[in-house]
């Protein structure tokens, strides 16, 4: 998804930043939508709500993340390029800056962790520099992490992801999803497969749609890194959402 739109059309966009601070980026690519579910007819939230809105990126990887952080795992806030962080360079002796792509807040987290989206290739290269910008934001009491392709369009996830942005949009089959909320309610903590549940509801497609739409509810969880198919097993609860989780700092997994 990139969307590009000129400092007019980004003023009249409610939930994106100023247009001025928009395009004080060196490039700007477009933006994806970041909204509560049960807020959809209003996207904006209350008034002030800074929460919701249209995050955006610099390039189709920073969309990409972008995508990956609100359907899989624990973010419930993400803000770009939020800060700027100063610190003296060891090596040269001069002063400075680095701005991280994102800044994002996590469930069960009072602290924010720092994300710099690169390509692998670039990531490499910078290394050392990335670790001098983690040793400084850790004065500061924050996480940085590095985020490449190789963790962001890792398969079978990525598609899954896909799949789940196509069931975040305002429409949903009320019907469908209590159907399916009847189905696992009477599976009395059984952990059913998706094959089951479409049977049991008697729903086929629909059930499918209505379980991907309740795992962007997170009314259930879905296990992302196999491939969604019958056999899928479908949990119930947040307390599931570490199925898919965890890593290194460079290739983590919990955003």
């Amino acid at each position: 998804m990139t969307v590009a739109f000129t400092p007019k059309a980004l003023k009249q966009l409610k939930g994106v930043r100023a247009a001025d601070k928009a395009t004080n980026r060196v490039s700007f690519s477009g933006t994806m939508p970041w909204f509560d579910i049960d807020n959809l007819m209003a996207p904006t939230g209350l008034k002030g709500n800074d929460i919701e809105g249209f995050v955006e990126g610099e390039s189709l990887l920073e969309l990409e993340f972008i995508r990956l952080a609100r359907f899989v795992g624990q973010t419930v806030r993400i803000r770009p390029q939020p800060c700027t962080l100063r610190w003296v360079d060891p090596r040269t002796m001069k002063l400075r800056k680095h701005i991280p792509d994102f800044e994002v807040w996590r469930h069960g987290s009072t602290k924010s962790i720092f994300i710099e989206v690169k390509y692998a290739e670039e990531a490499e290269l910078l290394k050392s520099e990335h670790d001098l910008i983690r040793a400084n934001f850790k004065k500061e009491g924050h996480e940085f992490e590095v985020w490449t392709e190789a963790v962001i369009r890792k398969q079978p996830r990525a598609t899954n992801v896909e799949m789940l942005f196509a069931q975040a949009g305002p429409i949903e089959n009320v019907a469908a999803l209590e159907c399916v909320r009847s189905v696992l309610r009477s599976a009395q903590g059984e952990t059913l497969t998706i094959g089951e549940i479409r049977e049991r509801s008697g729903l086929r497609g629909k059930a499918f749609r209505a379980i991907l739409r309740l795992h962007v509810r997170r009314e259930l969880v879905l296990d992302l890194d196999s491939t969604i198919d019958e056999r899928s097993p479908v949990y119930l609860g947040r307390s599931r959402l570490d199925l898919h989780l965890g890593g290194s700092v460079v290739s983590g997994l919990d955003v």
